[in-house]
C-alpha cells in the first residue's frame, strides 16, 4: 500500500473510532468493520465491484446496503457509504487494521512477539508475558514463534520496539568487535 493510502486509512479509521467512542459503539463498530473486511477478503468479486471505476457509487452503495444493512450498525453502514463516496472502499482492510490498533491503544493492549530457538513452555511464556506487562504498563497479547537460526536467547518485539537478545546477534557483535582489534 502506498504511503498516502496508509495515511488515508489511518484518518478514516480514526474518524470512525472517534465517532464510535462518542456514540459508545466501539465494540459494535469493530465487529461490523471486521465482518465487512472478512466478506471483502473472502469474496474477491466484492472488492472488484468496489474498485471498478465504471460501476456508479449509487450502485455500489445499493450492493453494500443489501449485503450489510441488517448486520452492521447504522454508524458502520454510513461509514462504509462514505468510503464509497470518496472512492476509498478498496482500503477497507487497511482501515480495519488501523481501527483495531486504535481500539487496542485505547484499551491499553499491546501486541508482542517473542522469537526463540526452541519452543517456550507455558510457564516461560506466562512469565515473559507478565514481565512485558510490568515493563510496559499494558495488557500484552503475546505470540511466539520458533526460529532455530537465532541459536538461543530471545528476540522480543512490542509494538515498534525490539530487543534482540539472541545468541546469533551476540556472536555477530563479537565478530564485528574482533574485526576492530589490531593484533601486533
Amino acid at each position: 500500500m502506498a504511503r498516502g493510502d496508509l495515511r488515508a486509512a489511518r484518518r478514516y479509521a480514526k474518524a470512525l473510532f472517534n465517532a464510535a467512542l462518542k456514540a459508545d459503539q466501539v465494540d459494535s463498530a469493530g465487529t461490523g468493520l471486521a465482518e465487512i473486511t472478512a466478506a471483502a477478503d473472502s469474496t474477491p468479486q466484492l472488492m472488484n465491484v468496489l474498485r471498478h471505476p465504471l460501476i456508479s457509487r449509487s450502485r455500489k452503495t445499493e450492493i453494500l446496503r443489501s449485503l450489510f444493512e441488517s448486520s452492521v450498525t447504522p454508524l458502520v453502514e454510513h461509514f462504509l457509504f462514505l468510503l464509497v463516496e470518496k472512492d476509498r472502499a478498496g482500503m477497507i482492510d487497511s482501515v480495519n487494521a488501523e481501527f483495531i490498533r486504535l481500539v487496542d491503544e485505547y484499551r491499553g493492549i499491546a501486541n508482542a512477539e517473542a522469537v526463540t530457538a526452541v519452543a517456550m513452555t507455558d510457564s516461560e511464556r506466562d512469565a515473559l508475558q507478565q514481565q512485558l506487562q510490568t515493563a510496559t504498563g499494558k495488557t500484552i497479547r503475546l505470540t511466539t514463534r520458533v526460529n532455530e537460526e537465532i541459536l538461543g536467547g530471545l528476540i522480543v518485539r512490542v509494538g515498534d520496539r525490539m530487543v534482540d537478545g539472541s545468541v546469533a546477534t551476540q556472536l555477530l557483535r563479537m565478530r564485528e568487535g574482533l574485526k576492530q582489534v589490531k593484533v601486533n
